[in-house]
């Protein structure tokens, strides 16, 4: 908003907050809360993230200001957005066209790192840190259609097709035909955009291939690390001393200036209920689902929709209504004996689990489970948690098992945290994460774990099939770690030590003892300590 006052003096500078007032802007902008300006903030609270509710207001508040007295057009930038010149060039488009918006990229990425093309096509063809619009019967259309999609799918699911606002606006030239797709280089420049790029910074102030700097996004930056372009990206690495150093130095200055690190440590304003109880992501999809289906929150996070969140599920007896909600992602979240002690590693929480076992129905699993299916939950979930141990089983379980491991398979099922698993993180957690969790001896683990320990093809020690096949599932891994270079390979192994492995299920532990040995196993840990 600062450097706003400056390229724009006589611009009306409003500050949509969607979680609190922010008295610091005042005499710098005006600031109107979001539910004052048409978005339904009270029953979004509950069903979204900060990210999403921030940017689920958008359509909203653009309707809104858009039927003011006397305004002819609404501009909306990013919070993490400097402005440094005025926007002629969206004045100069407004004139031509109701609607402005700048696309992530003009000419495909080329060179090694993240994101991806693929990454961006996921996240939306056009970047909604900045949109521009004016009257028009075209607009309108537009706006209502948009308010409609964010009011329960503005979320971040990108395996599902949804990002926030922003994918939904793939289709705004179906609305608007003659939209305005801006593609001078000073309009929203940042870090998907700046590869083949020249920025620099003369007498008349920054250039960016000859044309004025009017603004640029700083999206993930960090002012505590002023040489990190932004942490969504490993594409570019600023080089001290380059125009693009001294431009997020200048950024972290001003962001330090204005109260960055107190303004963050107060976090989101709707991350609690009125009693101070932390709201869940499992309690926000619980809410979700309801309210796609009717079901409003009056009360938004006070008492009513706390006890709502632990009250029996309708059309799950025996299930809260958080429960319920886990279970159709989790089909073993429908026990309570299951789901009471994984209640928080599932995303609920103590006061869930709680009421769950205060809940009348199957607390036992021998109600609901056959034999092969109790053994399963046995060596699996139960055995994780210490309540269970392996040399129980006599003999002839062991050789049963080895002969039906799908019983196994179910072990690991039952075990899964993730909502939802890719194929190769069920195949290396049910044959590493839950073994060696649970406990199981050498005689179980060997046959599943022996088809990924066989050496790489062509790579030398110690690489195993299991690095190549999380190799081999990673285009971004890839290009970052390319295996046919000594240094390549030893940044993919520090890369799989330091959390690789653990988030395809298979820990570092669970590796044999040939390859924790080896010397450049042992080289990249202590780097790792270091």
């Amino acid at each position: 908003m600062q450097s706003l006052r400056q390229a724009e003096p006589s611009a009306r500078r409003v500050v949509v907050a969607a979680d609190g007032p922010i008295p610091e802007l005042a005499g710098v902008a005006e600031v109107i809360e979001a539910a004052d300006l048409g978005a339904p903030v009270r029953d979004m609270s509950v069903y979204y993230e900060a990210l999403e509710l921030n940017t689920a207001v958008k359509p909203f508040v653009f309707r809104t200001m858009l039927a003011w007295d006397g305004v002819d057009s609404v501009t909306y930038l990013d919070p993490d957005i400097w402005v440094f010149r005025p926007l002629a060039p969206v004045r100069e488009a407004l004139a031509r066209t109701p609607l402005c918006l700048t696309p992530h990229t003009v000419r495909p990425l080329t060179t090694p790192g993240s994101p991806t093309n693929e990454d961006l096509a996921r996240s939306g063809t056009y970047n909604l840190g900045f949109l521009s619009a004016r009257r028009d019967r075209q607009v309108d259309a537009l706006l209502d259609w948009w308010a409609e999609q964010c009011r329960f799918d503005c979320r971040v699911d990108l395996e599902g097709g949804v990002f926030t606002d922003q994918k939904h606006m793939d289709r705004a030239p179906e609305f608007v035909p003659g939209a305005a797709i801006l593609t001078h280089p000073g309009l929203n420049l940042a870090y998907w955009n700046l590869e083949g790029r020249t920025l620099a910074r003369g007498a008349d102030g920054w250039t960016v291939d000859g044309e004025p700097l009017v603004f640029f996004h700083f999206s993930g930056f960090d002012p505590a690390r002023p040489l990190d372009l932004s942490k969504h990206q490993t594409r570019f690495r600023v080089a001290r001393g380059s125009p693009l150093a001294a431009l997020l130095a200048d950024y972290a200055r001003a962001l330090n200036a204005n109260g960055h690190a107190q303004a963050k440590a107060r976090g989101y304003g709707f991350d609690r209920f009125a009693s101070g109880r932390r709201v869940t992501p499992a309690m926000r999809r619980a809410a979700l689902a309801a309210a796609r289906a009717g079901e409003t929150f009056p009360d938004g996070l006070g008492p009513a929709t706390e006890a709502w969140m632990d009250a029996e599920a309708p059309a799950a007896p025996g299930l809260t209504r958080v429960q319920a909600a886990i279970a159709r992602e989790r089909p073993a979240a429908a026990f309570p004996w299951w789901f009471v002690p994984n209640a928080e590693a599932l995303g609920a929480d103590r006061p869930s689990a709680d009421a769950a076992r205060k809940l009348k129905g199957p607390t036992e699993p021998a109600q609901r489970y056959s034999n092969d299916e109790l053994t399963a939950w046995w060596i699996g979930p139960e055995a994780i948690a210490g309540r269970f141990e392996m040399d129980a089983l006599p003999d002839h379980e062991f050789d049963r098992l080895l002969a039906e491991p799908w019983i196994m398979a179910r072990a690991a099922e039952l075990s899964e945290t993730e909502a939802r698993p890719s194929e190769l993180r069920r195949t290396l957690f049910a044959a590493f994460g839950v073994p060696h969790a649970a406990g199981w001896p050498e005689r179980l683990k060997a046959p599943l774990q022996a088809p990924h320990l066989a050496r790489a093809e062509g790579l030398p020690r110690p690489f195993v099939r299991l690095f190549r096949e999380i190799w081999d599932a990673r285009p971004d891994v890839q290009r970052l770690y390319p295996l046919d270079r000594p240094l390549g390979r030893f940044r993919f192994l520090r890369w799989l030590l330091a959390g690789g492995l653990a988030e395809y299920g298979a820990p570092v532990d669970s590796l044999p003892a040939d390859v924790l040995a080896h010397p450049l196993t042992r080289l990249a840990r202590a780097s790792l300590r270091r």
